[in-house]
């Protein structure tokens, strides 16, 4: 992989993924899917990227004139994880956005990977999300070779203030409503650079597939309830359904689990960071 596509740079996961790519090397085209300004912390993650010649950051519309001009192995990288934590796949919908993706990918001989990160919640029968289903269902078979990694809960630093274990950290500083979103995954969860390094070998090794990365541990979104001193009443329950797996989807426990004084720990610090001056 010579560059790597991502839509929704300044996203959780993708923000992380973003990174890691740039200290390997790789080439980067960040793409927002809506203007960067409305984004969070926006100066802070652009001062921990620092200035890297590999990266770009383009909107959907200057990305589409330069489309052209590709000629590296590319992968393309989609989280709609993150998209649906935050509430925001109706972006799938808007065809500004889809039809520019699906033409790229119809017409570009140097895409050899499309990498779509899901949520777990892809995975029950009662989920409901008919923007990510009609998506998938345009894009799917457009690439050369296509992969879905799914994904518990993640955490660490630069979570969405949709997850809960941040809204708690968060209410350190400032005053918020500390609610378990609904669409939360409550039976497992991973530290950001677990998954990130299962991630990146997946798309290293650019077969195509479905993945479904897990801890290995048995309740341990609650473990990092529990060592965040979280009480039962702010956590429902109801996102820690059964999953409806079949054998195309590969389960892959990741190889390290970070644990929990160092990992929620680099969380807790760097939300002192940002929230502490703000007092």
């Amino acid at each position: 992989m010579d560059k790597a596509i991502l839509f929704g740079l300044y996203d959780f996961v993708n923000f992380h993924i973003c990174k890691s790519l740039l200290n390997k090397g790789v080439e980067v085209i960040g793409v927002h899917l809506e203007e960067p300004d409305n984004q969070s912390f926006l100066e802070e993650k652009r001062f921990e990227v620092g200035r890297n010649a590999n990266l770009l950051e383009q909107s959907i519309f200057e990305w589409e004139s330069l489309q052209e001009k590709d000629e590296n192995d590319t992968c393309l990288i989609i989280s709609i994880f993150d998209l649906f934590m935050s509430k925001k796949e109706h972006i799938l919908q808007d065809k500004k956005v889809t039809k520019r993706m699906i033409e790229y990918l119809a017409g570009s001989k140097n895409v050899n990977n499309t990498v779509f990160i899901l949520p777990i919640q892809i995975l029950t029968k009662t989920f409901k999300g008919n923007e990510i289903e009609e998506f998938l269902s345009l894009i799917k078979g457009l690439g050369k070779k296509t992969q879905f990694i799914y994904l518990p809960a993640v955490y660490g630093p630069w979570q969405s203030s949709a997850f809960l274990f941040q809204k708690v950290m968060v209410s350190k500083y400032q005053e918020i409503n500390i609610t378990n979103d609904e669409r939360e995954w409550t039976d497992d969860a991973l530290f950001i650079n677990d998954a990130l390094e299962s991630i990146l070998e997946i798309i290293e090794k650019g077969k195509s597939g479905s993945y479904l990365l897990e801890s290995g541990r048995n309740n341990y979104w609650s473990s990092c309830a529990d060592y965040l001193n979280i009480t039962e009443n702010l956590v429902s329950k109801n996102r820690a359904e059964s999953l409806l797996l079949n054998s195309d989807i590969k389960t892959i426990a990741v190889k390290k689990v970070t644990p929990l004084m160092k990992s929620i720990q680099e969380q807790l610090e760097q939300v002192q960071r940002l929230y502490a001056n703000r007092l």
